[in-house]
């Protein structure tokens, strides 16, 4: 019998109970509290429990019942302890023991309970050391933690070993990315440094200027180029302040407000009177000498470049009727054109006080129709001396170009500034240069060829370009630009000369040579210097049974002028290399007969 039968059974004996239920009878029974429990044979378990009074029925593993267990072979109530034998009784120590790692906990809330000591982990029966992250202390050795990140990695033998991450790269060096003045490093994630090109373009342009003019162009690792799309001649139309005329025979009279303006000369044929009426058209008889003075504002042009054109024009509807018997062509009635001083207004200005002639004869322009041009007639007046009198007032900063218009033998009536439609008043038109073109001839080219490639070729009877089979070169030398120049445009223009068809689409490209230096009449196919194999421009040619030649290409590229300028920096010297990829064509050479079909670099710069 095991020590808690005894001391149940003593309990029994010594509170003078024993077990009088029947062994037959149901669990419930036995367990039912309140009996008086007799020592016999009735009571097949032989214990009583002494403080309910109630016979332990026999159980395997489990017992009906609430808060019944079974214990030791028997069925007790949960909390039941005696002398400290039953299930409510706890253990004083853990058994069967703790690791040598290990505590036992007497205070748990389940018993004593082995618990692995700190810096180890395990169930208490067995602990292992608990391996340090290295990054806890001293953030791993790494350093400043907001800009180095610890992390606790396994080494080749499984050791935790400190990783030290830069949590932004940029913030070193640029992260290797290069230049920060063309170069910039972003930081998507830690450690992770991430290169990009700076967009000058993006932001005014890149400096350039008016989009409209020019191209921006961003250059790995530099500053961006400004490529000049526009025009190197631009025309502005300077405003008119103020035009009038005035009369040698109403010298203190003023006609500003009148919508036209009267040439008259004091010339008149034999039985003509020296008059000439307008009151057809206005109420105004023209007698004796006129002149008209029109001024124009020049503060409002750009300081660009020079005046190359300026141009005045005006509409004129009415005049000198010229008889059939009369050679006019031949007479020779001129209108004519002087520069005068400026300082005067219309609204005043009369014959007693017609301002100075600076400059007399800018131009003039005959009057020999055949009657009167009532309808209108424009008259575009340029030449020479008119251009060189605007770029002298442009280049003293003046503000105004004024101008007297006069006949030696004709009588013009021209619209004026007051007249209601607006496009028959005069206008001034002043182009200025704004760009350099500067065209430089090649000082060699070659052709090589497959079939001969140990001969050199030269031009030849001109520069062939068959499909794999020949190409050809075309060297220009820059030296004669300035120095210090900044390039704003590239062009390239070749004349086809014979074109051969074999099914294609007459495709031909450009790009240039790594290696300028190479003799015209030494290079052949196989000492050709190596090309650099980046396409520069494309073009085709006509196709057709017959096709109109000479033809001339123009060939105006983004990378033609990246190319150049990259030459033009480094030996101011380009070699361009021609290749076509399925058909064949002869082009000008450098010696042809007929210079404007010679190859071209044309350079624009400011």
């Amino acid at each position: 019998m095991s020590r808690s039968h005894v001391v149940l059974a003593a309990l029994a004996a010594s509170s003078l109970l024993a077990c009088n239920v029947a062994d037959t009878s149901s669990e419930a029974t036995l367990a039912q509290p309140g009996e008086s429990c007799v020592e016999d044979e009735g009571c097949a378990s032989g214990l009583c429990q002494a403080d309910t009074q109630v016979c332990a029925a026999r159980c395997t593993s489990t017992c009906e019942g609430d808060d019944l267990v079974c214990f030791e072979g028997h069925c007790l109530a949960a909390g039941y302890c005696v002398e400290g034998v039953g299930p409510g009784c706890q253990p004083s120590t853990c058994e069967p023991g703790c690791a040598p790692d290990a505590t036992c906990d007497l205070e748990a809330a389940d018993g004593p309970e082995c618990v692995c000591d700190e810096g180890f982990e395990g169930d208490g029966q067995t602990c292992t050391p608990v391996e340090q992250n290295p990054c806890l202390d001293d953030n791993g050795g790494c350093g400043d933690p907001a800009l180095v990140q610890c992390d606790a990695e396994l080494d080749d033998d499984d050791a935790l070993i400190a990783a030290c991450t830069t949590i932004n790269p940029c913030l070193d060096d640029n992260g290797g990315c290069g230049d920060p003045a063309f170069f910039e490093c972003s930081n998507p994630e830690v450690g992770v440094g991430h290169c990009a090109d700076i967009d000058f373009c993006a932001t005014d342009n890149g400096g350039c200027g008016d989009p409209a003019r020019y191209l921006c162009i961003n250059v790995s690792g530099d500053a961006p180029l400004c490529q000049i799309t526009a025009a190197c001649d631009q025309d502005y139309e300077v405003p008119l302040l103020e035009d009038t005329f005035i009369s040698s025979l109403a010298r203190d009279a003023n006609f500003s407000s009148l919508p036209f303006l009267v040439v008259h000369s004091s010339f008149q044929t034999e039985g003509e009177e020296n008059e000439f009426n307008y009151t057809s058209t206005y109420e105004y008889l023209a007698k004796g000498p006129h002149s008209s003075l029109l001024k124009f504002d020049l503060s409002a042009l750009p300081n660009t470049g020079p005046v190359v054109n300026a141009a005045l024009k005006l509409v004129r509807f009415d005049g000198f009727y010229c008889p059939l018997f009369m050679n006019c062509q031949f007479l020779g009635f001129t209108d004519a054109l002087d520069l005068v001083d400026g300082s005067w207004s219309a609204n005043a200005l009369t014959w007693r006080h017609a301002p100075e002639v600076l400059q007399s004869s800018l131009a003039s322009w005959r009057i020999a129709e055949g009657a009167r041009s009532q309808g209108g007639r424009l008259y575009t007046i340029t030449s020479a001396a008119l251009t060189a009198a605007a770029q002298s007032l442009v280049e003293t900063d003046a503000d105004a170009m004024a101008l007297s218009v006069s006949s030696t033998r004709g009588r013009s009536l021209y619209y004026s500034s007051r007249h209601s439609e607006a496009d028959r008043r005069p206008t001034m038109t002043v182009t200025l240069r704004e760009c350099t073109q500067h065209q430089v001839l090649p000082n060699a080219n070659a052709t090589v060829s497959t079939f001969e490639p140990d001969t050199p070729l030269g031009e030849g009877g001109g520069l062939i370009a068959d499909r794999n089979r020949s190409e050809f070169y075309v060297r220009f030398d820059m030296s004669d630009i300035p120095v210090g120049t900044t390039l704003a445009g590239a062009q390239l223009q070749l004349a086809v000369t014979d074109v051969e068809s074999f099914g294609g689409e007459a495709r031909f490209s450009v790009d240039y040579l790594v290696d300028d230096v190479w003799g015209e009449s030494s290079v052949t196919y196989t000492n050709r210097p190596d090309a650099h194999g980046r396409e520069l421009a494309v073009f085709n040619l006509q196709q057709g049974d017959a096709p109109t030649l000479p033809e001339t290409i123009t060939i105006d590229s983004i990378h033609l002028f990246e190319a150049v300028t990259e030459r033009f920096e480094a030996d101011r010297s380009i070699t361009l290399r021609i290749v076509a990829t399925e058909d064949a064509a002869t082009f000008a050479g450098r010696t042809h007969a007929d210079a404007t079909l010679r190859p071209t670099l044309t350079l624009i710069y400011e």
